[in-house]
């Protein structure tokens, strides 16, 4: 028997096919369970500004330790988070400066003052997966993040410490990050992530694990007092402890500035 079917005969049910189909494709790309999730890590109270100094500890692969002491402000602004951090310690980097101008529709700025130069370097979008300073920490993840810059997938329930905890896969909407996907461990009790895989953007192997501790409630704002980068490519951690924190303290916006980097 002859089929006579032909789309242009049925006219309305062509319309609701080509209309079914993108919205299908949305649906299956969208995970509601997964964007519900980080909605509410991302609604956690957050500080208007906040000054630290910490410690960090750079250990390589034969266990060798450098410590570096730095001074940290940061001040959130309609456009995102943005931050300035001084090394005060030792001699070879003291003095040296990081300047992140946060913005919401294009990338980031951040800058790096070199006293040894005397000059600023602007890092570009496509250098963000150099090492910051030394440290297993890239210049991508120096920057604040926000919900809309990456696409959630829930994976499983899991824990961390005995903590249960979300399993969420993250992935950047970023062509310039250096990380194909993370999983992040996001407490079903206070949506604060606690511990981070991160995995490389071409073989997808597990690159890093970033661990969040000493979890401390200041004002209502959950604060990581500890924190400690496993780089499983290099065989090196650093290691981060807040000395002192102190939040909402009126920080000038002057101090967010190229000006104050080259002072």
């Amino acid at each position: 028997m002859k089929n006579n079917y032909s789309p242009a005969k049925f006219p309305r049910l062509r319309r609701v096919f080509f209309t079914a189909v993108p919205l299908l494709l949305a649906l299956l790309w969208c995970d509601p369970k997964g964007d519900e999730i980080m909605k509410k890590h991302f609604a956690l109270k957050k500080s208007e500004d906040a000054l630290s100094t910490a410690s960090m500890i750079l250990i390589d692969k034969t266990g060798a330790r450098k410590t570096r002491k730095i001074i940290s402000y940061s001040q959130e602004t309609g456009e995102g988070k943005n931050t300035f951090i001084e090394f005060l310690e030792p001699a070879d980097v003291k003095g040296t400066r990081f300047l992140t101008i946060a913005h919401k529709n294009i990338d980031d700025e951040q800058r790096l003052y070199l006293p040894a130069l005397k000059k600023v370097r602007k890092i570009a979008a496509s250098g963000k997966d150099g090492k910051f300073m030394g440290t297993d920490l890239y210049f991508y993840d120096m920057e604040d993040r926000n919900f809309e810059d990456q696409n959630y997938t829930y994976i499983k329930d899991g824990t961390f410490e005995q903590k249960p905890c979300f399993i969420v896969e993250a992935v950047s909407k970023d062509p310039n990050a250096p990380y194909g996907k993370s999983l992040e461990w996001v407490s079903r009790d206070d949506y604060f992530i606690y511990k981070i895989e991160a995995y490389d953007k071409k073989s997808l192997s597990l690159v890093k694990t970033i661990v969040f501790l000493e979890i401390k409630n200041i004002n209502g704002v959950l604060i990581a007092h500890k924190t400690a980068v496993d780089n499983h490519k290099d065989i090196h951690k650093t290691l981060i402890s807040l000395d002192e924190v102190r939040i909402n303290s009126g920080i000038s916006e002057k101090i967010f500035t190229v000006q104050n980097l080259e002072k």
